[in-house]
């Protein structure tokens, strides 16, 4: 059944804004990412763990009464959550921030449902009958590709997805090895970003070491380095290629991680290595623990920087240079006036509108002559590393400070805490009164009344403890049964797959657990965890996001800075470059395209380059925010009512759990109702016998498995070609049509059937399934026969003829049956004569009794009145004129003949010099799709 579909972005469209779009699917809405807001949906799906995927959620959750399932790995839950605790410290630092508290980040990330990839989830309420299923998509860990589907369409939400392998992170399974995984290719749309579209990467060995010989070179010269980033995806990249680089090189100069969870970001890191690369995984079985950093020292307050002085490498959150300590080393470091140039490297973009973008621009605007040139001087094809520059400005810049506070002020707000305080015990006072005023004995008038009558009975009546509540009459005031228990609260166990995970400390030797301790501490105060309580799951305020209760205020002055330092970018995004997009995106061959998250000009450029592409989808859409796209399979739905003859005349196919069949009818518009009725055809209405329709979508590896069940060998060769038996080959083209080539055979029906039975075989009831189109040669220009709205079929074999070698065969059997024709009655009509002639011989006639001659043969009105000279005359005449016809006819005998049979060779040696050259290539060459068409 084809489903309604509609989809609106609602940010990040024709822009490089936060990502949020809304698909809904019949009556089913569904929100991709979170990165603005969206009412009245039924599912949220989070792609990826960092701001622009995930930054509206706990709001929309909080306050916008967002209650639907939001759906995501488990990485996403637990890096995500760490997120949002960073974003949230580094703007309570700057302002008073009221958008979310840390409370609704721990309530909303609660209720995420986390998934394992490949693992199809059905979605419930108004979604029911969509499955939604997550792959890995590499850029961030746990960042997933979304597959929904409903019956058979199928969506692919792909976004920010890097095929390339990195130091922690495999790359996706949408180009896994350079194929595309089997169970996304051909969906009925696929949505992606084109925000790397014109963006072509140099090679990463050369961008390593351009970014590590400009490190060197700053820290050498008495200059520190600042490397802005995020604080629980990309860093996770960064973070393990400068421990790599400083472990293999011996670096003395100090490696520092600045982040309000950085503690905890490694934490994680470590317990979900089995989300990460293969290469990781590997160091950690032969006893190197990953992110166990010997080097790299984590700290998670500014004033941690002092213990450490002179040049030094710092990696600070956030990336964008709008907050966090970014932002405070930027102010503080960049606007220096020293001698020492200090330097800073970007390795994100970030998003339009901050400093970091702003920065990045003029970087890339002065660096582009540069590049020119070094391409030109080398004679260079490959891409090259711009350099880094000396970058010089003055800028006005809003700075915020938190300050303690003192004097008056200090004095006021300890008034105002105390008269709180007094309030609330206060408050709590009235309530714990009213609540035992209201667990008093019974009413006075239930006591007046009653007496002592029931005195007796209520002495030898045993009672539990609480069992006055649940017998209590009640009162005015209705209240829910309570009972007196010790406080405690039930921490949230975390469950895999193989059950609750467990502590490894807890089944830790002591011996080992000391060895560990003191290991720490002889690394330094700010390497790894420096106490037990930083390594728990729970947020410790004090501890985790470093924050003290002194009295604090919020300041803002616009400030003109004087910026002098080094500048570079290097790309350590973890996206695929735009030449990469442009070659994955056909070999997905999507049935519709909708390209988002770019600017204008990296849209078009997608867009472009995509519509140039043969046998590529048209059907392209590029909208802009809030415009609503009608992306149905079919554009136009109808709901019609079938009458009782036309459902008695259906003939039904079974395709997995459906059964489908063709209608071919003629639509009523009846009075009596609003639904238009479908009835039977008229028989003038049926003449024309349409093609058979193959519905379904055949799988190349799956009917392998189809194959290989029935006793049938088959391998793939060459590029997704199915050898079956070294006698069949069966492939599919890059629109998704199905070639079944090879030598007429058993095992060529045979397959030919197998590969029927995988679909549904629609055709008019006109029509019988022997009148379905039969197979056509290799060696001829073949006609593709469309099947349905899911793919399309065609075979080859040697049996049916194409257009001209019907025609000969037509007009060779009219030769062969005209000339036969011919033959015979000239045959005939020689004996026919001759006995005409030899009967009138005997007989004597006048000449006036001679009517006419025709055809050789004489007519007499009179027989007996003819002489004998007239008769000699007469049949002189007649037979010199049926001999000429006769001989006439035996000419055009011998010239149908003669063509009938011509073309009757032809055709066997056309068919015999095919079957030579087809045998030879299938048998010697083993090269099915280079047999070059006769």
């Amino acid at each position: 059944m084809t489903s309604y579909i509609k989809f609106t972005p609602i940010s990040g469209a024709k822009n490089e804004d936060p990502l949020c779009y809304l698909l809904e699917i019949d009556e089913a809405k569904i929100l991709l990412d979170c990165g603005w807001i969206a009412k009245q949906v039924d599912a949220v799906l989070i792609s990826h763990c960092d701001l622009p995927h995930l930054g509206a959620y706990p709001y929309a959750r909080s306050h916008l009464g967002l209650t639907c399932p939001v759906y995501s790995t488990i990485p996403i839950v637990n890096m995500g959550r760490i997120c949002m605790y960073d974003i949230y410290q580094s703007k309570t630092n700057e302002l008073e921030f009221k958008t979310f508290s840390l409370e609704d980040v721990d309530n909303s990330f609660d209720k995420i449902t986390s998934l394992r990839y490949s693992q199809p989830t059905a979605l419930t309420g108004n979604c029911q009958g969509i499955t939604i299923t997550a792959y890995a998509a590499a850029h961030t860990i746990g960042g997933t590709i979304w597959k929904i589907k409903q019956d058979t369409d199928e969506i692919v939400y792909a976004v920010d997805f890097n095929h390339r392998k990195e130091l922690h992170l495999d790359g996706t399974v949408l180009h896994s090895g350079g194929v595309v995984l089997d169970s996304l290719t051909r969906p009925s749309l696929l949505i992606t970003d084109a925000y790397n579209s014109k963006v072509i990467h140099p090679a990463r060995k050369d961008r390593y070491a351009a970014m590590f010989d400009t490190m060197m070179e700053t820290l050498d010269n008495g200059g520190s380095v600042l490397l802005p980033t995020d604080s629980t995806a990309r860093v996770l990249e960064l973070s393990n290629l400068l421990e790599q680089h400083w472990s293999q090189n011996q670096i003395s100069y100090p490696l520092i991680m600045l982040t309000y969870t950085s503690f905890r970001m490694a934490y994680f890191a470590k317990v979900m290595l089995e989300w990460m690369g293969e290469d990781l995984n590997k160091n950690f079985s032969q006893r190197e623990l990953p992110y166990e950093f010997k080097y790299m020292r984590l700290c998670h307050k500014l004033a941690d920087l002092d213990n450490y002085p002179g040049p030094k490498v710092v990696i600070a959150s956030n990336d964008s240079l709008e907050t966090g300590f970014s932002r405070e080393l930027f102010v503080r470091w960049m606007a220096m006036d020293t001698e020492h140039k200090n330097t800073l490297i970007l390795t994100d973009r970030s998003g339009p509108d901050t400093l970091a973008r702003r920065l990045y621009n003029d970087w890339d605007i002065q660096t582009d002559s540069i590049a020119m040139d070094v391409v030109v001087q080398n004679n260079r094809t490959k891409v090259p590393v711009k350099p880094a520059i000396e970058y010089e400005t003055t800028m006005d810049l809003k700075v915020y400070k938190r300050v303690p506070l003192e004097g008056a002020e200090l004095q006021e707000f300890e008034a105002a805490q105390r008269a709180k305080s007094e309030r609330d015990a206060a408050q709590a006072a009235m309530i714990a009164r009213s609540k035992t005023i209201m667990e008093d004995d019974e009413s006075d008038s239930s006591d007046i009344d009653d007496g002592d009558e029931n005195m007796e009975d209520l002495l030898t009546k045993q009672f539990d403890l609480y069992v006055r509540d649940t017998g209590k009459s009640g009162g005015f005031f209705k209240q829910a049964q309570s009972y007196r228990m010790f406080p405690y609260l039930e921490k949230r166990k975390k469950i895999d797959d193989y059950g609750e995970a467990i502590q490894v400390e807890h089944y830790m030797k002591a011996s080992d657990f000391e060895r560990i301790e003191q290991e720490k501490k002889s690394l330094g105060d700010g390497a790894n965890f420096g106490k037990e309580d930083e390594m728990q799951v729970d947020i410790d305020e004090h501890l985790f996001l470093g924050r003290d209760d002194t009295p604090t205020k919020y300041t803002s002055s616009d400030e003109t800075l004087h910026i002098k330092c080094h500048l570079r970018y290097v790309d350590l995004e973890g996206l695929s470059d735009g030449r990469s997009i442009k070659t994955i995106l056909p070999q997905i061959a999507p049935r519709k395209l909708i390209i988002v998250h770019g600017s204008e000009d990296s849209t078009e450029d997608l867009s472009t380059a995509v519509q140039g592409i043969d046998h590529f989808t048209k059907e392209i859409f590029t909208p802009t925010v809030g415009e609503v796209l009608n992306v149905s399979a079919a554009t136009n739905i109808y709901r019609v009512k079938l009458t009782d003859s036309m459902a008695s005349s259906l003939r039904f196919s079974k395709l997995d759990d459906y059964e489908l069949a063709r209608v071919v009818g003629r639509i009523h518009f009846p009075d009596d109702s609003t639904t238009p009725s479908l009835d039977v055809a008229m028989a003038e209405d049926s003449t024309k016998v349409e093609p058979s329709i193959f519905v379904g979508d055949v799988r190349l590896s799956e009917f392998k498995k189809v194959l290989q069940s029935e006793g049938i060998q088959a391998e793939f060769k060459g590029e997704g070609i199915l050898v079956c038996n070294d006698h069949v080959a069966v492939r599919k083209t890059g629109t998704g049509q199905l070639l079944v080539e090879g030598v007429l055979s058993e095992d060529y029906y045979k397959i030919r059937s197998l590969l029927y039975s995988q679909h549904a075989i629609l055709y008019d009831d006109s029509s019988s399934v022997s009148k379905m189109p039969l197979v056509q040669s290799r060696f001829e220009e073949r006609t593709m026969y469309p099947i349905s709205i899911q793919d399309s079929i065609s075979e080859s074999n040697s049996t049916k003829p194409n257009r001209i070698r019907k025609c000969c065969r037509i007009i060779a059997n009219l030769a062969l049956v005209f000339g036969i024709s011919l033959m015979v009655c000239s045959i005939l009509f020689k004996l026919q004569m001759k006995g005409h002639i030899s009967e009138a011989m005997e007989q004597d006639c006048p000449y006036s009794c001679v009517t006419a001659c025709y055809g050789g043969m004489p007519f007499y009105r009179d027989t007996e009145l003819c002489d004998s000279d007239f008769r000699s005359s007469c049949m002189s005449q007649c037979e010199s004129v049926g001999m000429k016809k006769a001989h006439m006819y035996s000419i055009l005998f011998l010239v149908f003949v003669s063509v009938g049979g011509l073309l009757v060779v032809v055709q066997v040696i056309h068919g015999f010099v095919g079957y030579c050259c087809y045998s030879h290539a299938l048998y010697k060459k083993e090269k099915i799709n280079q047999v070059i068409p006769l």
